[in-house]
């Protein structure tokens, strides 16, 4: 093709434009997208141990940063529907500069551009969720408030001063903000967590945030100079001006509620997951790495969503998420975290692809990303504030699941193109529509869920009459000939009717002996009266979650139970003390339960207990009659509200020092230990509160996730402690595996029953400052255990006769 020089002259002009603005705003987008995951993950990880390392801190993080997202997007939708585009260049510009002032004033006087002081630690006690909200927002809120509104507000940009130019959609800008936030995600835990502490994450994050708002600034300059309605240049130049969008037609409710499943299936898979692992940056970044990618993948300018390909997939995905609920601890924890992931992917596949092909045109643009964001927060508020509040049990993971599968219903109904319509009598079809029902039959055979009798005739009779059809519409007869159903609508229909029986199924698992439960920020709590067929006795039964807390028998109420029995670590640590041959003991517990080692108490000792979670208290004190091992006891019972940690660190402080001749480390949360228990700085304070060098830590390490005694061996090394392994591999009745790692200074494991039970256990090889667990640097990626062994044969367990004695 021949330009002439005239046709060249005015095409130079939007040829010379296309490189700067892409250039400048692609950068300020990416990085904005960037930082705004890396803080998350940064101030999560600082406020975790703050508030009793429980997996609703992230939550509760999580809905804060939902939550200004929705008003930065906000702040784009309005400032871009209301003023003149250099104008909103103008007004950007005072906001950038005040953020980035704000930024450097708190680097200035607290020595970090986002972290609180510590003098800014809550009370031990105080209100969880009120007390992370606050911290947020008067830490991160403005940076964080510019940050979300960088996307929308920019893309909006790049849309009016591209005007003469539609060939390339701005929406290309959305994905490449998604794969910011992808690798900011993807390097904290990777890159930055093992490597570098949170004081030097945070000077790294100021200097990257000082950056955008250098790129920030560009893009505003671009903005101020740029015309943004369309020149006659581009109609001489033959460039279209597309004014029409990718969708003529807004459907703004689809926009919040497809986003707001998706969400809440996020939250709802990371509470899962870090509840019965540990809450840790990398099962923070694994779910919401996988929802991000999702946008990546649909909001592409070739979206790589296909019906053909995800709707299966999330119907299969929905079968192993349904199996792997009624397993529950039964399956291996990797598993798991592979089935509920690869839910969540198929899941937010299926919203957000489903999202991408409702994509507005450009004048839509800010109020279509509003409307997302909204729908992402709703998600947040209902996983992190109501769900708490009017759910007795963690039951927002089956209610998001059920909500996606509506949801694309609805639309594959009201889509007359989808294959939902298709009349095509294929033999796939009523197939499927008979192994749906037939797939809760399967299921209660093998014991994974259970048929109410109530409705097991009519099942039986209706599973007849689907055989009867089906073989009556692909072989047809003389008495029944070929039927032309809809049957695609009805396989749908049928599909969502029996995951909503499957998911009720399993919230009604245990309501047979379910006699009690609550639910707060700490998690869900029930009581369960079950009949030991080993014992011949009745006992209660408290459950965190999935997990047990704790058992009581009815019929002898001062037995020592599951993993606190005499054989225990535990147990031979309080019955071996040197003290209790001389006098009352003072015993100190982090973690509650319901208050089995109160009885090992005799008249003259006190036992103080720590305990973060006012449910525990309530129940172990007595509440409906369930437990009373502390009612029980013959010595002096003490409960001390809050996070044992800080309230520790608080008596520490007004030099009120325990005494304690045995501290016992047993702090749980589902499965997980938090993490924070397990620093450099709670083994210092640990041991500013112990008697003298004969006092013992009793650490409880039963994990079936990861393996904390390379850190807890190490914390002793550090420190000039013994210590000694001890694991109760066999369970009798209500007694059940532990493994207890015991650490002293003196010559308290020189007995009989501790060097008989105990084993030898080696630490990190390089125990020094760079390699211990501090509050500053945690490392859990390198102890997972990938095996599914429960009682495993850890390599740094030595055999007894290899040296002499425990150490």
């Amino acid at each position: 093709m021949i330009v002439s020089p005239h046709e060249k002259e005015v095409c130079q002009p939007a040829y010379e434009q296309r490189l700067a603005p892409r250039l400048v705003f692609g950068l300020a987008i990416f990085t904005s997208a960037f930082l705004l995951f890396q803080v998350q993950l940064l101030l999560g990880k600082f406020l975790l141990p703050w508030f009793g390392g429980t997996s609703a801190v992230w939550a509760t993080c999580l809905l804060f940063f939902q939550v200004v997202l929705f008003g930065g997007y906000f702040y784009s939708h309005k400032i871009s529907q209301s003023i003149r585009l250099d104008r909103q260049a103008s007004v950007h510009l005072v906001f950038l500069v005040a953020a980035g002032a704000l930024v450097m004033l708190d680097w200035h006087f607290f020595g970090s551009p986002i972290l609180p002081d510590q003098g800014w630690k809550p009370r031990p006690g105080s209100a969880p969720v009120l007390g992370i909200l606050k911290l947020l927002a008067l830490t991160i809120g403005l940076p964080f408030l510019l940050l979300s509104s960088t996307g929308p507000i920019l893309q909006k940009w790049y849309y009016e001063i591209r005007a003469n130019d539609r060939s390339e959609p701005p929406y290309f800008l959305y994905a490449l903000s998604n794969a910011g936030s992808l690798i900011g995600l993807l390097s904290y835990p990777i890159l930055l967590e093992p490597n570098i502490g949170l004081d030097k994450q945070s000077r790294i994050w100021g200097i990257a945030f000082l950056f955008f708002l250098v790129c920030g600034g560009g893009c505003a300059w671009i903005a101020r100079r740029s015309n943004s309605r369309p020149d006659e240049s581009a109609s001489l130049a033959g460039i279209p001006v597309d004014n029409s969008g990718p969708a003529p037609e807004p459907r703004p409710w689809l926009w919040f509620l497809l986003p707001a499943s998706g969400s809440v299936m996020l939250l709802a898979t990371t509470n899962l997951l870090t509840q019965d692992v540990a809450p840790l940056p990398l099962l923070w970044v694994l779910p919401l790495s996988v929802y991000l990618l999702t946008f990546v993948f649909t909001f592409q300018t070739k979206s790589w969503y296909f019906r053909g390909s995800f709707h299966p997939m999330f119907a299969v995905t929905a079968l192993l998420a349904v199996i792997a609920l009624f397993r529950g601890t039964d399956m291996h924890v990797v598993k798991q975290v592979g089935v509920f992931l690869g839910m969540l992917f198929a899941a937010c596949m299926v919203c957000h692809g489903e999202l991408a092909r409702l994509k507005p045109a450009g004048k839509h643009l800010t109020q279509f990303y509003l409307t997302i964001a909204g729908g992402g927060a709703f998600g947040g508020i209902f996983v992190g504030i109501i769900a708490p509040f009017i759910f007795p049990a963690i039951w927002e993971y089956h209610i998001g699941l059920w909500a996606v599968a509506a949801l694309l219903l609805f639309v594959l109904f009201t889509d007359m193109r989808s294959w939902l319509h298709n009349r095509k009598a294929d033999v796939w079809v009523p197939i499927a529509f008979g192994a749906v029902f037939l797939l809760p039959k399967y299921l209660a055979g093998i014991g994974l869920m259970t048929i109410p009798a109530r409705i097991g005739a009519g099942y039986n009779a209706l599973i007849f009459i689907v055989i009867a059809l089906l073989v009556g519409m692909i072989f047809g007869s003389r008495w029944l000939p070929r039927l032309r159903w809809p049957w695609p609508e009805i396989t749908a229909v049928a599909s969502l009717l029996v995951l909503t029986v499957a998911l009720v199924a399993h919230l009604t698992k245990h309501a047979g002996d379910l006699v009690y439960r609550e639910r707060n920020f700490y998690g869900a709590l029930s009581v369960h009266r079950t009949w030991d067929t080993n014992v011949l006795r009745s006992n209660l039964t408290l459950m965190h979650g999935r997990i047990t807390h704790g058992i009581q028998l009815e019929q002898d109420r001062k037995l020592a139970t599951t993993y606190y029995d005499t054989k225990s670590g535990v147990g031979l640590a309080l019955l071996n003390s040197p003290r209790r041959a001389h006098g009352a003991m003072r015993v100190g517990a982090i973690g509650l339960g319901v208050g089995t080692i109160a009885t090992y108490a005799r008249p003259g000792d006190l036992y103080r207990f720590y305990e973060i979670n006012p449910a525990v208290i309530r129940l172990a004190r007595g509440k409906g009659g369930y437990f009373s091992f502390l009612r029980d006891s013959a010595g002096q019972v003490e409960i001390e509200p809050g996070d044992a940690r800080l309230s520790l660190e608080a008596e520490a402080a007004r030099h009120d020092f325990q005494n304690f001749d045995v501290l016992i480390v047993d702090a749980f949360n589902g499965d997980s230990v938090p993490v924070h228990l397990l620093t450099r700085e709670a083994m210092r304070l640990y041991l500013s509160h112990l008697r003298d060098r004969d006092s013992v830590i009793a650490v409880h390490i039963s994990n079936i996730a990861v393996d904390l005694a390379p850190v807890v061996a190490s914390l002793g090394n550090f420190y000039g402690m013994h210590g000694t392994l001890v694991i109760g591999s066999v369970e009798r009745g209500v007694i059940m595996p532990s493994e207890w790692i015991l650490l002293t200074r003196g010559n308290s494991f020189n007995t009989p029953e501790i060097q008989d039970a105990g084993k030898p256990i080696l630490a990190f090889d390089d125990v020094d400052n760079d390699r211990l667990w501090t509050d500053d640097y945690t490392d859990v990626l390198t102890l997972l255990n990938y095996h599914g062994l429960s009682l495993k044969l850890w390599p740094h367990i030595m055999h007894p006769k290899s040296r002499p004695g425990p150490g």
